[in-house]
């Protein structure tokens, strides 16, 4: 499954989600408690493999992401599975040589609506524990041509634009560079609170 996603700062949460339920249909509200693993890619010196163990309703979920950036769109390779034993995989892992460096908490209301181009978006108003707001869109397409993906990018674009958030808002950066820009705390991650 391929992600196409924007993401924007939010100046002002309760205007954008009066916006946003006026066209869109309201999903429920999650936490998100992601822990995030890296090891050293031998392939490409300095750069890292990384994988996101995440804890929402009482379930985890490990992602992996071939991410790719074009200008403000990611356009991710995304693999997802849930496992039933968080601390058995995070044993696995650790033995593989991965090593736990960074937490992120979001506290998300959940949207979804069908554009008048056929793609369904998933829209997500986040409190991002230390960054502030974020308004994040999403498209998921199977295998797109680079045609799917201009039409993903304008559909996106157009629903941030109906939320009431300007081109000017969006946010390049991955929340993990973020967080990690502000010195966040990377020690023991597996004593994450579990729901």
């Amino acid at each position: 499954m391929t992600e196409n996603e924007i993401k924007a700062r939010v100046a002002d949460a309760e205007a954008t989600e009066r916006r946003v339920r006026a066209f869109a249909r309201f999903e429920g509200e999650t936490q998100k408690l992601d822990a995030y693993w890296k090891l050293a890619n031998p392939r490409d010196s300095g750069e890292f493999i990384k994988v996101r163990i995440r804890d929402e309703g009482g379930k985890a979920t490990v992602t992996y992401k071939r991410k790719e950036t074009r200008g403000d769109l990611e356009v991710n390779d995304e693999r997802e599975f849930a496992v039933s034993d968080r601390p058995a995989f995070e044993s696995l892992i650790a033995d593989l040589g991965f090593e736990p460096y960074i937490e992120k908490r979001k506290d998300t209301r959940l949207f979804s609506v069908e554009t008048d181009s056929g793609f369904a978006v998933s829209i997500e108003l986040s409190l991002v524990e230390r960054l502030g707001w974020f308004l994040e869109l999403e498209i998921l397409t199977d295998d797109p041509d680079e045609q799917t993906i201009a039409r993903a990018e304008a559909a996106l674009r157009e629903t941030l634009a109906r939320s009431g958030v300007g081109d000017d808002a969006l946010e390049r950066r991955f929340y993990t560079e973020m967080l990690s820009e502000l010195g966040a705390d990377t020690t023991d991650l597996r004593q994450l609170p579990k729901k």
